[in-house]
């Protein structure tokens, strides 16, 4: 038998000539009939490309309390003490979070106990911050350090006025609820957020912010923004927050217009995971009820970040059907039917929003721009308009997703932990896709 084999590479690389020759050898040798349709080839090459967000998966593994998935990429031969943007590892994570197992799994495969994150916080510092006190022995043992101290943990969110100067602050935004400036704290450049005067001289008001204030500053995420404290003693309310310089997924749309496949795809998935953590948090889930993409934050390792979830209210589960509520909130243009037509409504209403988030990546901005967003909001509330979705656009499995996301019904739509494993597998075709496009091959018996 003579095989031939032309390889149409951009750029000829004898190496994966050589993988590639072996993988197709493979595929000629005589074997047990199978029912997969995946080539030997193919399965490589996924696996390959699986492997390459290895690091990222083992920081959301930790943060969720995942021992089996951390378990899974280490043996995979990731690095422990592999980190964030923020200097963040996957110790910190599991610390702040209260995940015991997976604190001492960390450290028995080599987690460095006191790695310092951005902020020179250690993992012991995180812990203490969240009363994880069963943690707090093991680090000690192991000879976790404290550098923040005891003593600035009560209350933790509190910052003095005096070590932000806001004379000097520059303007970088401005939104719903005030004004964005880019301030410097601790040496270090965050985004001071003021609120307006109409929120913050209404004493009812302002004690319910602050109060959210204190759960905001325990979430921790790769794909939320973290939140810094309050300013006190200050005459006006402001909070900090981590600065992004990229901007926001609206600016990137804005620039780019619409946005590749894969790309789309991978920006889902961060928000996706962003919002299950604020869904899924304990004892109080947190809806975010104003998810656009000005919202939508881009870090210098480009990727996605939610912010601006604690703007809103948390809500109390209170039976198995979710969050009772009622009253207008967000964005028209990305509102929720029910909100709009002010039910109860619930976690749902982020999913709908996220849909609309996700069409506008593929489209390159929203859709139906020649009427106001409150005229679409309407439509979409009375008369069940959608966006389209070109068949040249948008991938079928794409569009089964964001159906069931906008779907009438909100107890239709599905949760973003269903979303997650939807997109993931999505994503796992196009790279299979993707890497059988960059080594074409014609094999000629």
């Amino acid at each position: 038998m003579y095989i031939y084999i032309y390889i149409l590479f951009n750029s000829f690389d004898p190496f994966k000539f050589q993988q590639l020759l072996a993988i197709t050898m493979e595929d000629f040798r005589p074997s047990a009939p199978s029912s997969t349709k995946d080539s030997v080839l193919e399965r490589r090459l996924v696996q390959q490309n699986m492997d390459s967000g290895g690091p990222y998966r083992l920081l959301q593994c930790s943060s969720k309390g995942d021992k089996a998935g951390v378990i899974q990429e280490l043996e995979k031969g990731v690095d422990p003490n592999v980190a964030d943007y923020d200097r963040r590892t996957a110790l910190h994570l599991a610390a702040c979070e209260g995940w015991t197992e997976v604190v001492v799994l960390l450290l028995e495969k080599g987690a460095d106990v006191n790695s310092l994150d951005r902020w020179c916080r250690t993992p012991l510092s995180d812990a203490r911050s969240f009363g994880h006190h069963e943690i707090c022995k093991i680090l000690e043992a192991k000879g976790g350090t404290d550098p923040v101290g005891v003593d600035s943990q009560a209350p933790c969110f509190e910052i003095d006025h005096y070590e932000v100067n806001m004379d000097e602050a520059t303007l970088i935004g401005e939104g719903a609820y005030g004004e964005v400036y880019l301030v410097k704290w601790r040496g270090t450049e965050v985004a001071a957020k003021t609120i307006r005067s109409s929120i913050a001289s209404n004493p009812k008001a302002k004690n319910i912010f602050l109060t959210e204030l204190a759960l905001w500053q325990r979430l921790r995420h790769p794909n939320i923004v973290q939140f810094f404290g309050v300013l006190k003693h200050s005459d006006r309310l402001i909070f900090l927050t981590e600065y992004l310089r990229n901007g926001s997924l609206y600016d990137i749309l804005k620039k780019k217009g619409r946005l590749d496949p894969q790309t789309a795809i991978s920006y889902a998935l961060d928000i996706a995971r962003g919002m299950n953590y604020l869904h899924q948090h304990k004892p109080h889930a947190i809806i975010h009820r104003d998810l656009t993409p000005r919202n939508v934050l881009q870090d210098e390792a480009g990727r996605l970040k939610v912010t601006d979830f604690g703007l809103s209210k948390l809500a109390q589960e209170k039976d198995s059907y979710g969050y009772k509520m009622t009253g207008g909130t967000g964005s028209y243009r990305y509102m929720a039917p029910e909100v709009y037509r002010r039910e109860s409504y619930g976690k749902s209403i982020d999913v709908f929003s996220f849909a609309l988030i996700v069409h506008e990546m593929f489209q390159g901005g929203p859709s139906h721009r020649g009427e106001t967003a409150e005229q679409v909001a309407d439509k979409r509330a009375y008369e069940d308009l959608r966006p389209p979705l070109s068949s040249y656009i948008y991938p079928e499995p794409i569009k089964t997703l964001l159906r069931e996301c906008w779907h009438k019904n909100p107890d239709c739509r599905p949760t973003f932990e269903e979303i997650i494993l939807k997109l993931e597998v999505i994503q796992q075709r196009f790279q299979r896709k993707n890497a059988m496009k960059a080594c074409s091959c014609c094999v000629v018996l």
